[in-house]
C-alpha cells in the first residue's frame, strides 16, 4: 500500500514553499501519496490547527504520517517530534499543537525526538519520514514524553441542567462558523426535542432550528459540518458576516 503523508500549515498557497516540501518528500517517498489537510490556517494559530486535525486525521488511513507546520520556526534548535496515536503518525515542532490535539483523552503522550545539529530543520523532518516508512524511526530518534502543554475546553454537555456549552472553532471558506460541539453529542442529547441555540458574540443571537440539509437552512440554523461538528450556518449566506460571529465566540444550546 502506498504511504500517505499529509499537511497542514499557515504557510498559505502563493509562495512555492509548500510545493518545495512535496518535491522533497517526494524524493524520499517517491510513491507517496501526499495530501494537504489546508493551507490556510490563521497565521500562528495553533488552536485552530489543532482542531482540524483531530476531526480529520482519522479520515485518512491508519499508519498516515501528517506533516504539522504552523507556528513552525525552523530554528537551529528547531528538534521536530514524532506521536504516535491511535495508529497515526504526527510530526512536527513541540510547540503545544499536539497537547491541543489530544490531551482531553486522558492518554499519556508518548513520542520520539530527531536531535542532530547538523541538518537544517527542514532536513531533520524528512529524515524522520524516511526513518517512519523504512522502519528505522528508533535508530535515529529518542524518547520524549514532555510535551508542552497548552488545553483547551472541550465542549461541555450538563444533563442535569439540560444544557451543552461549546464554542466557535473554525470559520471555514463559505463563512460557515463550526463549533467544538460533536454532532453525534447534540443528536443523542437533543434529538427532536426542542431546543434554543445562543451564539454570544458581538451581537448575541439564537436559534431554534437543525437541518441536515443546507437547502433547509434558509435562515439561521444548526447543520452537521465533515469535520463532525455541529455548524452556525445559512443557505448561501455569509453567517460570520450577518451575525458577527467570531472564533471568540461561545454558544449554549438548552434543550427541553
Amino acid at each position: 500500500m502506498r504511504p500517505t503523508l499529509t499537511l497542514i500549515s499557515d504557510w498559505r498557497l502563493r509562495d512555492p514553499y509548500v510545493s518545495f516540501l512535496k518535491a522533497a518528500l517526494l524524493e524520499k517517498a517517491p510513491d507517496a501519496v501526499i495530501l494537504d489537510v489546508s493551507h490556510h490556517v490563521d497565521m500562528y494559530n495553533l488552536g485552530q490547527t489543532a482542531f482540524l486535525m483531530r476531526q480529520s486525521y482519522s479520515r485518512f488511513p491508519e499508519g498516515s504520517v501528517h506533516l504539522i507546520l504552523t507556528n513552525t520556526t525552523f530554528s537551529s534548535t528547531y528538534h521536530p517530534v514524532l506521536l504516535t496515536f491511535n495508529g497515526h503518525h504526527f510530526i512536527g515542532e513541540d510547540n503545544g499543537v499536539f497537547t491541543l490535539m489530544f490531551q482531553h483523552t486522558g492518554i499519556p503522550l508518548q513520542g520520539r525526538q530527531l536531535v542532530d545539529d547538523s541538518k537544517t530543520a527542514i532536513d531533520k523532518m524528512l529524515r524522520m519520514v524516511e526513518a517512519l516508512l523504512d522502519g528505522t524511526i528508533e535508530q535515529v530518534t529518542t524518547p520524549y514524553e514532555q510535551f508542552t502543554l497548552k488545553l483547551t475546553e472541550p465542549a461541555f454537555h450538563n444533563p442535569n441542567q439540560h444544557t451543552i456549552e461549546g464554542k466557535i472553532m473554525y470559520v471555514d471558506a463559505f463563512f460557515n462558523a463550526i463549533t467544538n460541539i460533536p454532532v453525534q453529542l447534540f443528536k443523542e442529547t437533543v434529538g427532536h426535542r426542542p431546543f434554543k441555540a445562543v451564539i454570544k458574540g458581538s451581537n448575541d443571537w439564537q436559534t431554534v432550528i437543525y437541518a441536515e440539509d443546507y437547502k433547509d437552512c434558509q435562515s439561521f440554523m444548526l447543520t452537521d459540518n465533515p469535520l463532525g461538528c455541529l455548524e452556525v450556518a445559512y443557505y448561501q449566506g455569509k453567517v460570520v458576516v450577518l451575525a458577527d460571529i467570531n472564533e471568540e465566540s461561545t454558544i449554549e444550546i438548552t434543550y427541553e
